[in-house]
């Protein structure tokens, strides 16, 4: 009776200790981040099994573990509670060390395990502490109470609607096609003339020809979570507030709603009340939903808990509220859902042209006027789209030159001007689909009498030092203003407005189009109302050709639009057409000529993608990157020209990655490539006689492998196409982390070091069903590896390779994928898989 009675407080303890070890912490975050639900579109039912697993089921693994043990006698079982006691004790501990400062992270694991030995030490001899624990257990019901009931997370799941909402009656009938852009400055989209560059953005500028362009519209917020429901509310976002329609219950779908059909798409907002949106949903099932919710929690809980330093292996949380991992499922082959929540996800961040698409083979002649509404994460980061809709990389999320966890650029202007290219590029796979929604609505013949709302929730920024997402003091206009472009039914004549509008004036001029008297209040006021706005410049008709604007459009000196034109020029000039020297854009290399050969060693990533180039994939490897060795050295880098099949496609310069070893990458236009292989050179760039020069580079010998097991070794070997055989040790130096399809490609991602030695791998190889696929090398910096083992050396020990999925061939789902890491001491080593890895060895 006494050993049962002791193991129920144990257990007791165990609970009270997870709670706040476990559960509490993620309550808390939750609490003060409830979006994390709404994106999700969580119900009451995602929250109560959330608060089980978190409360119930995970210290019920724990006893569990313990009751086992105790089979092998009481002693044991006590053993085992004060490993689980200290550990649960530390865990406990760690965030509250983080907040310390400049203390590394094996600093801080090594207090917190200390702490969390003596807590449980004196939990063991001093009975006061134990009755502590015992006391604090009403916790288990109080933690999730105060979650579940007074937190804003109960407005999500129970208050989607506000009751008080009103619903109105309106007697307009013009079809509505109501689109709201991500990340996209009204600047990305002007020519010399602060026009719409109609060459570059064709379907912009036709759009403009019979719509009115507000060219000076303001967003009033740089969170998309507050930009939308103001631009759909026409109000102020409330603060604090979510993005849900009990937050702001009078919107442009209640106003709609009771006369209009909706084909609505929010990708981050629940804006449209389920009494009107919700009949048009499908649900994930609930397996589906849960499993989303705990990875992602998994990876939020790391990030709290672990010191900051030790989390650089780790996925971002900064960028997404959802799928962290990365690790939605890519098999589906067709086009996303629209009404089907698990799609929509899927296509947030994966294919954003494929949902597009789908939006616009959604609109057609109805009986009943229908209100087409899509916030699409377009152009918005990852930068990944040609303009032909083509996907150039498989690392959209790495942007070189980009700290995507603080949002800010870094010194290096090139790799700032890089990262604008691939913006712009990525734009003009928007003016596409644009061009695709106004031929469909010209096909149903809907475009004459529909109105037609284009607009952006706010923009972004390319200076060196300077944030992406927040406007700076010097540069404020660059996120601040934002495309907004309306056509009213049967409107025909081109219109620039430089009124003074803001997003939230957007709802008050739909309904003034469409003659409705909005029956609530609202901040905002209809741009078209020119007594309540205040103009800074005159109204000017655009006629078919471009309009003669009023001096003082001129007049102030728009800086970030000017630097724009010196960088990429507007019309015919390219964006390809970048960079120093780029007069050789364009150029044979033997027009040019070679004048020698430089001292530098050019090492290309991915030299598999050149050798059978598939003109029809999805994928083209349009974005060629590597890295350089040179022992001149100079703080300044090298200026490279990059040629395709003999012809210079691009220009670029290194970047420094550590010393001796440089990085380089550039996009070249898609029709560079011929079908199956193709030939990639790298160039010197210096001036000779003050004409550009090229000096060829070294290229750095692609090593290809296999794999031997013979009858005289006692395992594994590789040989390498040199003749040197390796041995595969049994013992694991590094890890692969992740290894997931996601947009038609396949990524692997982890690190290797021989960590005894203090040295980094020559080679990472890839095998598939025992065939040589792939070898590349570790560039990726992995803090976390450099902290763990308390060594500089291994900062470069990461790696992340991404592929696109038709070299797989058919078969991947059954394949056999292997990872091996190959040291200068001619040993190879296999890489730890994570649990559940899919390709493992076959059986």
């Amino acid at each position: 009776m006494k050993q049962r009675t002791e193991l129920l407080t144990d257990a007791l303890h165990v609970f009270v200790l997870c709670n706040f070890a476990i559960a509490q912490p993620l309550f808390d975050m939750l609490s003060q981040n409830a979006e994390f639900f709404v994106v999700r579109k969580s119900e009451l039912v995602d929250v109560v099994l959330l608060i089980l697993v978190l409360c119930i089921v995970i210290p019920t693994l724990v006893v569990s573990v313990e009751v086992v043990v105790g089979l092998f006698g009481r002693r044991v079982r006590k053993v085992v509670h004060v490993f689980v006691v200290s550990g649960l004790v530390a865990v406990i501990f760690l965030p509250v060390l983080k907040q310390i400062g400049e203390v590394t992270g094996p600093t801080l694991l090594a207090a917190a395990t200390i702490l969390g030995v003596a807590a449980a030490v004196g939990y063991m001899r001093f009975s006061p502490l134990r009755m502590f624990l015992t006391v604090m257990s009403p916790a288990l019901l109080l933690f999730p109470g105060l979650f579940l009931f007074n937190s804003p997370v109960f407005t999500v799941i129970s208050e989607r609607d506000d009751p008080n909402a009103i619903y109105a009656e309106v007697d307009a009938t013009a079809p509505i096609v109501f689109v709201v852009f991500d990340e996209l400055g009204v600047t990305s989209l002007m020519d010399e003339h602060r026009q719409i560059d109609a060459i570059r953005y064709p379907n912009f500028a036709a759009l403009a020809q019979d719509a009115t362009w507000f060219r000076n519209l303001s967003t009033v917020s740089f969170s998309t979570l507050d930009a939308v429901p103001a631009i759909l509310s026409g109000s102020y976002p409330n603060q604090p507030s979510l993005p849900t329609a009990a937050e702001y219950p009078n919107n442009l779908f209640t106003l709609l709603g009771g006369s209009y059909e909706m084909k609505v798409f929010e990708s981050h907002t629940m804006i449209c009340p389920d009494t009107i949106c919700g009949k048009n949903k499908q649900h994930q099932t609930l397996a589906q939903r849960m499993h989303s919710l705990l990875l992602d929690l998994s990876i939020v809980y790391l990030h709290m808990v672990f010191p900051t330093d030790l989390t650089g292996g780790l996925p971002s949380v900064t960028q997404t509220w959802k799928d962290f991992w990365g690790t939605t499922n890519a098999f589906i082959a067709q086009p996303p859902d629209m009404n089907d929540v698990n799609d929509r996800g899927r296509a947030s961040y994966e294919d954003r042209a494929g949902l597009f698409t789908t939006f616009v083979e959604s609109i057609a002649i109805t009986d009943k006027p229908v209100l087409y509404f899509l916030h699409i994460l377009l152009p918005h980061v990852p930068w990944e789209y040609l303009p032909s809709g083509k996907v150039y990389t498989t690392q959209g999320w790495v942007i070189p030159g980009l700290d995507l966890t603080n949002e800010k650029w870094g010194e290096n202007d090139w790799l700032v001007i890089q990262g604008y290219q691939r913006h712009l590029l990525q734009l003009g796979l928007v003016d596409k689909l644009v061009g695709d929604l106004l031929a469909q609505l010209k096909t149903v013949n809907l475009y004459d009498r529909s109105l037609i709302i284009l607009t952006a929730d706010h923009g972004v920024s390319f200076w060196p030092n300077e944030s992406r997402r927040q406007p700076s003091p010097v540069h404020p206009k660059d996120v601040q203003k934002v495309p907004l472009f309306i056509k009213a039914p049967h409107q025909h004549e081109g219109v620039i407005s430089d009124g003074n509008v803001k997003t939230i004036d957007i709802l008050p001029t739909i309904a003034d189009i469409l003659g409705i008297k909005l029956p609530w209040s609202v901040d905002g006021h209809s741009a078209y109302d020119l007594s309540l706005l205040e103009l800074k410049r005159k109204v000017n008709k655009q006629a078919k050709k471009r309009p003669v604007l009023n001096s003082a459009a001129l007049e102030v000196k728009d800086i970030s639009l000017e630097r724009k034109l010196a960088l990429f020029g507007s019309g015919a000039h390219g964006l390809f057409n970048i960079g120093p020297h780029n007069s050789l854009v364009g150029l044979h290399v033997d027009d040019v000529g070679v004048m020698g050969e430089a001292d530098v060693v050019v090492e290309l990533d991915n030299p598999i993608f050149y050798e059978r180039v598939n003109l029809q994939a999805p994928f083209v490897p349009a974005e060629i990157k590597g890295s350089v060795r040179t022992s001149a050295g100079t703080d300044a880098g090298l200026d490279l020209a990059v040629a395709v099949n003999g012809t210079i496609q691009a220009v670029t310069r290194t970047y420094l990655l550590k010393t001796g070893l440089w990085g380089w990458g550039a996009l070249v236009h898609e029709a560079s490539f011929r079908p199956g292989k193709n030939d990639i050179e790298i160039f010197v760039v210096s001036m000779t006689q003050g004409a550009p020069r090229l000096a060829r580079t070294k290229n750095q010998s692609t090593v290809t492998y296999s794999l031997s097991t013979s009858s005289n070794q006692r395992g594994e070997a590789l040989i390498s196409s040199d003749g040197t055989s390796m041995p595969v040790i049994s013992n694991a130096l590094g890890w692969l982390d992740v290894a997931v399809i996601t947009n038609e490609a396949v990524r692997f991602t982890g690190w290797a070091a021989d960590t005894e030695n203090s040295e980094l791998p020559e080679a990472i190889a890839i095998f598939v069903n025992g065939e040589f696929f792939y070898s590349g090398r570790t560039r990726v910096k992995r803090p976390d590896v450099v902290e763990t083992y308390g060594n500089a050396a291994l900062l470069l020990s990461g790696f992340d390779y991404g592929f696109p999925l038709w070299l797989f061939g058919d078969d991947l789902a059954d394949a056999e994928i292997r990872v091996f890491a190959m040291f200068k001491n001619s040993i190879a080593s296999e890489l730890h898989y994570y649990k559940g890895y899919e390709w493992g060895k076959n059986p």
